[in-house]
């Protein structure tokens, strides 16, 4: 007998406790594994994107070796050439540390004098109030500059991890298809073949795409902060650009980072109508560039993603959110191939186009004013 009243609860339960501890298991491989398969991750999705030029260059006679290196030098060319704009910026951020706490400072006696003329506040209560605010920020400012560098060596190191395994995996690719095709049973060879060429045209099409989108971004960014006049315009451009990859979160971490530097630098008017462009090209980019660029090949809705970007993120982090939506994607296709789980691929769809139950009530008074019309013109 069950510690259930009704036995039909316990049949349920027994059914969905293999599925759920398979589930935990997943996400506990995840969560311990992450140091190997964060950068195998992105191997896999720059092998992707770079198997259709090798295969190309395959085609016109060049080895497949030879191919993927060619590849992935180009690849690596564009990933320093990022790389060393980044971290010569975040140097010369460093650099004017000093000068951007000193700025901070004269902020915070502004605010006192404001404080004293307008709110009848006492200078000693103000610079008491002002200097346990200060005490609080500037050390998380520049913990936040340290990290940032930390984080750019750190991903120099990953980089190389994972151009190496990228061409490992594009020099095997043949030998891994075989490897998923001879799992399972012969008659499912045609869904693999099937489901493996859907996620490589679906995540090829979706890097592409988020690589103009992140350029027009990030060109938008530096243009708008260039013409505000922020001291560091282009490299905020770039981190903004990069941050936009995370959907719904990103923007409002570049807003705040953009706010924070702005304000060291520059007037409070321009930190105000660098945040407000910041939004207006944000929103411009996801209600315009965003759909038409990469909606086309990825169609996931809002709260499916917001759920991977978070599920992510408590996973593997930073780099967890950037994965999500590729992530998705994949599984995706995966359930729209697979029957028993198709369910799934409905819950994740980003389908408005669905057909009411009910006629809304103005097309029913429309129905009845043209109804009306016609029983007037009929003798």
């Amino acid at each position: 007998m069950g510690i259930f009243r009704n036995a039909s609860t316990s049949a349920i339960l027994a059914k969905m406790a293999h599925p759920l501890l398979s589930f935990v298991l997943i996400l506990l491989i995840l969560h311990i594994g992450q140091h190997v398969l964060i950068p195998f991750s992105f191997s896999c999705l720059l092998a992707i994107l770079l198997a259709a030029p090798s295969r190309r260059l395959e085609k016109w006679g060049v080895s497949r070796g030879f191919a993927a290196l060619i590849c992935l030098l180009l690849a690596m060319i564009l990933f320093s050439f990022v790389f060393y704009f980044i971290s010569s910026s975040i140097v010369s951020f460093r650099n004017d540390f000093p000068l951007m706490v000193q700025n901070i400072q004269q902020a915070i006696t502004d605010i006192q004098v404001w404080l004293h003329r307008h709110l009848n506040l006492s200078t000693e209560k103000a610079r008491e109030f002002m200097n346990s605010s200060t005490s609080n920020v500037l050390p998380k400012t520049s913990v936040i500059v340290n990290a940032a560098l930390s984080a750019v060596s750190g991903a120099f190191l990953t980089g190389v991890v994972v151009f190496l395994q990228t061409f490992l995996l594009l020099l095997y690719r043949s030998q891994i298809v075989k490897f998923f095709v001879s799992l399972f049973a012969e008659e499912f060879s045609s869904h693999i073949y099937k489901i493996m060429n859907r996620i490589r045209f679906v995540i090829h099409g979706y890097i592409i795409g988020l690589f103009i989108e992140m350029l027009a971004v990030a060109f938008a960014y530096c243009s708008a902060l260039f013409i505000i006049g922020v001291k560091y315009a282009i490299l905020l451009g770039v981190i903004g650009a990069i941050l936009n990859l995370i959907p719904y979160l990103g923007i409002f971490v570049a807003c705040l980072f953009t706010a924070l530097i702005t304000f060291s630098t520059n007037t409070p008017s321009a930190v105000l109508w660098s945040v407000v462009a910041i939004l207006v090209i944000h929103l411009t980019d996801a209600n315009i560039l965003l759909p038409k660029i990469v909606g086309s090949k990825i169609k996931i809705n809002a709260m499916t993603t917001i759920m991977g970007v978070i599920i992510g993120e408590a996973i593997w982090g930073i780099p967890g959110m950037f994965l999500a939506v590729p992530g998705l994607a994949i599984l995706k296709v995966i359930f729209e191939d697979i029957p028993a789980f198709l369910p799934f691929a409905v819950l994740m769809d980003d389908d408005h186009h669905t057909i009411p139950t009910k006629k809304p009530v103005l097309q029913k008074l429309a129905k009845k004013v043209a109804a009306a019309k016609q029983r007037k013109k009929a003798p």
